[in-house]
C-alpha cells in the first residue's frame, strides 16, 4: 500500500472491456455495481477506493489493530484461512495479507474493485454475493471479517447474511462484523 497507487491499473485507467460495461452502471459520472438483487448503495470507482483505503488506515489507526477477535494465534499459521465479506477496494484483506503472509486471505465482494499492482500474494478475491451463496465447502474459514455492510443488506436479509457466514466458519472459529 504505501506509496503505490490503488487505481486498478498501473496508469489509473479503469478495466475497459464489453464485460466492464455489463457489470457496472454509471450515474452522474460514478460506476456502480450493476446487480438488480444487491442494494449496496455506494460506487465502486477510483474515488471510492481511495476513500475506503483511508477510511480503513484511520480505523486501524484509532484501533491500533486491524481486528478485535482474539486470533493472535492462527495468525503465523499457513492452514489458517480468513474471509473479509464484502471486501470493496480490499484495504483490510491486504493489510492482513501483507502482514501476515502464511495465512490464506480470501475477500469476497459483489464488484471486482481490488488494485492489481499491489495484490499480495496470499490474497485471492472472490466474486460473489453472500445472500446467493457463499462459494464455499461448509466449515472453511478459521476466521471471517465483515466491515462497512450496514447498508450492504435489507433489514429482511440479514438474517440470511449472518446464517451464510456462520456455514463457512469453521467450528470454534471466529466472526467479527463491525458497524462503523
Amino acid at each position: 500500500m504505501g506509496c503505490l497507487s490503488s487505481r486498478l491499473s498501473e496508469n489509473g485507467d479503469t478495466i475497459n472491456s464489453q464485460k466492464t460495461h455489463t457489470e457496472f452502471r454509471y450515474v452522474d459520472g460514478r460506476r456502480f455495481h450493476n446487480l438488480e438483487n444487491a442494494v449496496y448503495p455506494l460506487p465502486n470507482d477510483d474515488d471510492e477506493s481511495d476513500r475506503l483505503h483511508m477510511q480503513h488506515f484511520l480505523i486501524r489507526y484509532i484501533w491500533q489493530n486491524n481486528f478485535s477477535a482474539p486470533i493472535e494465534h492462527i495468525l503465523n499459521d499457513p492452514n489458517t484461512k480468513i474471509l473479509d465479506v464484502g471486501c470493496g477496494s480490499a484495504s483490510w484483506s491486504f493489510d492482513m495479507a501483507t502482514k501476515y503472509p502464511l495465512i490464506n486471505v480470501f475477500g469476497l465482494d459483489i464488484s471486482p474493485n481490488q488494485a492489481v499492482t499491489i495484490k499480495p500474494k496470499n490474497f485471492t478475491f472472490i466474486k460473489a454475493n453472500v445472500l446467493e451463496g457463499i462459494p464455499f465447502e461448509d466449515d472453511t474459514f478459521d476466521y471471517v471479517f465483515q466491515r462497512y455492510l450496514l447498508g450492504g443488506y435489507t433489514k429482511e436479509k440479514w438474517p440470511d447474511a449472518i446464517n451464510e457466514i456462520v456455514r463457512v466458519l469453521k467450528p470454534g472459529g471466529f466472526l467479527e462484523v463491525c458497524f462503523i
